[in-house]
């Protein structure tokens, strides 16, 4: 799945915003889901990362990449068939967008 967002920032302000937002995340703990081994590497503006999650029995394995440049977000990502299965992927970059623009304060 890829999507790509403006971002209406500098680069290093548009990393750090990103950067942030994700460790908070790793930090959450969600009902019911383990988050195993979550890892993210910047190298100059590209994230690589991946993680997995385990509910009950199903393990379910997610990584890609985010490129960050002067103006745009890349965000490029393995999602498990079975969670498209459940959630269409419109709306899982719906969802995506609406966080992005809550982050960068877009309208």
């Amino acid at each position: 799945m890829q999507l790509t967002l403006r971002h209406q920032t500098s680069q290093q302000e548009a990393i750090k915003k990103i950067d942030d937002y994700l460790n908070e995340l790793m930090k959450e703990e969600y009902p019911g889901v383990t988050v195993i081994e979550p890892q993210k590497n910047w190298e100059d503006y590209i994230m690589r990362f991946s993680f997995t999650i385990q509910k009950m029995l199903f393990t379910l394995d997610f990584s890609g990449t985010v490129i960050v440049t002067d103006a745009e977000v890349i965000g490029d990502s393995d999602v498990p068939d079975l969670v498209l299965n459940f959630i269409p992927e419109e709306k899982i970059k719906k969802i995506i967008t609406q966080k992005f623009n809550e982050l960068f304060d877009i309208n």
